[in-house]
């Protein structure tokens, strides 16, 4: 649960500048440096949280309502913790976050708001500029920065969870500035890059042809695929203040990730994209988080696809291991999707076997009843293991390689329909 550092004050009873339960996302300029804002509403029907950033660095910075007026709000911003400024003399947390600028601002009538900012220790002022862009409804929460916390916006079921900027216009906006541009691989009539995001170090394709099929739905997935995968960083960052979980860390205030996080384009064909996500993130807590992780799109239409869409013998289960109709399922049901027992069988029979002491220890004909993925290369379907915890993660591997074609027999209509070497 992150920490709301201050109470916040009586709020004057008067028109709300938004609707409870809303935050309204705004961009504009302190001074001449570009950021975005979004402001929540809590019960009161008035602003009394909210969570800006500079474009140029990536790090939402808390803000807390301290007074409200009609058509008004003065908001208070965090400076960041450091040992001195946000631990007690006995280790623990102080109740108030430090506060490093005072906004004033007054709503206008096309909704945006404008007004100064004012650093709380030198005095010094700068103008304040705010266009209205979007607005979201925010999940139940008792908290308002845990309710805009886009690393828990719902992503319902099944997998895999897409935003859209109408789910995360904040958070959109964050990633639409300009990318580092790498160079273009080619591969005959397809090519593509790898684009920074200097910010946090980390590098998302980006399709440059397709072989003559429109490139604007792909990369409207990558785009969103690109946030999901920043969003951990960005986050990381952003503990760097009190409001934001900061708990004294090491880790916290920075990008999270060692060394980077890493994205390779598995496959790629008019058809299909299959890229995977893989590197160690540590933002506090008792162990990094080692992971590697596999997805796929339809590359005509940018919609994301799952296993079961292209492989035989793909199953939803609920949290006791029954397979179950996920169309059927509780809205809150837990579901994880994987083998039946036939698929597992297969996969253990064909595998290539570890040697003894690795096969007892890490007990694989389990995992890949629990852990198994499927990914593709560029003239192969691969079974690997993913998701494994901390302690066992060494244990992942790629268990079986089938050719592309040979291996009609393991997939679904549909999904055969993705790879040329099957076409009838």
């Amino acid at each position: 649960m992150r920490v709301a550092a201050l109470a916040f004050l009586s709020l004057v009873a008067t028109a709300p500048l938004a609707a409870a339960g809303e935050a309204v996302t705004f961009s504009g300029t302190i001074g001449k440096l570009p950021i975005i804002v979004e402001l929540a509403n809590g019960a009161s029907g008035q602003y009394e949280a909210g969570r800006y950033s500079y474009m140029a660095k990536g790090a939402d910075i808390p803000l807390h309502a301290s007074a409200n007026g009609k058509g008004s709000v003065t908001l208070e911003e965090e400076k960041p913790c450091t040992p001195k400024l946000c631990k007690k003399a006995d280790d623990t947390q102080v109740d108030e976050a430090p506060i490093g600028a005072i906004w004033s601002l007054k709503a206008d009538v096309a909704g945006g708001l404008a007004g100064t900012w004012k650093d709380a220790e030198s005095g010094k002022v700068l103008p304040i500029k705010l266009e209205r862009k979007d607005s979201r409804t925010l999940r139940d929460s008792d908290d308002l920065f845990d309710a805009m916390d886009p690393g828990y916006y719902p992503s319902g079921h099944p997998e895999p969870p897409v935003f859209t900027e109408k789910d995360l216009p904040y958070d959109f906006l964050k990633v639409s500035r300009p990318l580092k541009e790498g160079p273009v691989t080619n591969a005959g009539q397809l090519s593509y890059r790898m684009d920074e995001d200097s910010r946090v170090g980390l590098a998302y394709p980006t399709v440059v042809s397709l072989g003559g099929e429109d490139i604007g739905p792909i990369n409207a997935y990558l785009a969103q695929q690109r946030l999901q995968f920043e969003i951990p960083a960005f986050t990381c960052l952003s503990r760097a203040y009190l409001g934001f979980a900061w708990s004294g860390f090491d880790g916290e205030g920075t990008s999270g990730f060692d060394g980077g996080g890493q994205v390779t384009v598995e496959h790629l064909s008019p058809r299909l994209i299959g890229i995977s996500e893989s590197g160690s993130f540590y933002c506090g807590g008792a162990h990094p988080d080692n992971f590697t992780d596999h997805r796929l799109a339809d590359a005509r239409t940018g919609q994301a696809l799952v296993p079961e869409k292209l492989l035989k013998g793909w199953v939803a289960k609920d949290d006791s291991g029954n397979i179950i109709d996920p169309a059927t399922a509780a809205k809150d049901a837990i579901i994880t999707w994987g083998p039946d027992d036939e698929l597992a069988a297969y996969v253990n029979s064909h595998r290539d076997k570890m040697d003894a002491d690795s096969e007892q220890d890490c007990g694989y004909d389990d995992l890949v009843k629990q852990n198994l993925a499927v990914y593709f290369t560029q003239d192969s379907l691969v079974f690997t293991l993913q998701g494994l915890p901390h302690v066992i993660f060494a244990c992942t591997y790629d268990m079986l390689s089938v050719p592309l074609k040979d291996a009609r027999p393991l997939l679904t209509d549909a999904g055969a329909k993705y790879f040329a070497e099957l076409d009838n």
